[in-house]
């Protein structure tokens, strides 16, 4: 479950590094990348996930994610914004190169139970 997670996540940052224009602010490139990423938005295939949205809170690329009931059992906001995150570092970490943080929120069964994981501003260890 947890490794479709993160493969939608890789995609995700594959999308970002080759937005077409980088912005002189890195709010105007989070934008941009969000702009890129909205047909991501949806139900994925072959997936228990859902991205339920892709927006930009300044410098920050906010994903929000929901699953079925229980997917989120014993992790912490920190943990599972780690797992995604740690997806989107697979293929390096160019978007926190230029100043965007990425925060990843998560829901189960259709948005209940919100957990805000944290502005993450590097790969995790």
């Amino acid at each position: 479950m947890f490794k479709k997670a993160v493969l939608v996540a890789a995609v995700c940052f594959q999308l970002m590094t080759a937005a077409p224009a980088i912005a002189s602010k890195t709010s105007d490139f989070v934008t941009e990348v969000v702009d890129a990423l909205q047909f991501m938005v949806g139900k994925q295939e072959d997936s228990d996930f859902t991205i339920i949205s892709i927006k930009a809170e300044d410098e920050v690329l906010v994903l929000r994610v929901d699953g079925p009931k229980g997917w989120r059992r014993d992790k912490s906001a920190e943990e599972l914004s780690e797992l995604f995150v740690s997806g989107f570092c697979e293929s390096g970490s160019e978007l926190f190169d230029k100043g965007v943080k990425i925060r990843v929120e998560t829901t189960e069964e259709s948005g209940s139970g919100l957990m805000l994981g944290p502005n993450s501003d590097h790969c995790p260890a």
